[in-house]
């Protein structure tokens, strides 16, 4: 899709990049939780996620990039 996302070698889109500038990295994020080792901690960050996206989606007025 953009240029910096291309490996100029084999000219293929990186999956692992970060196109709406997210924060924090998606990629990074995730590998962040992987490493702690932590399936409590990561259920339970990944219910607050879908809580959130559940009030999002009621406010439609919202910001989607918030």
């Amino acid at each position: 899709m953009m240029p910096e996302d291309r490996n100029e070698e084999k000219e293929e889109f990186n999956l692992d990049s970060n196109l709406f500038n997210l924060y924090p990295d998606p990629a990074h994020f995730v590998q962040f939780l992987k490493e702690a080792d932590r399936g409590d901690v990561s259920s339970d960050l990944f219910v607050r996620l879908l809580e959130k996206y559940r009030d999002q989606r009621l406010h439609l007025s919202s910001d989607p990039m918030q």
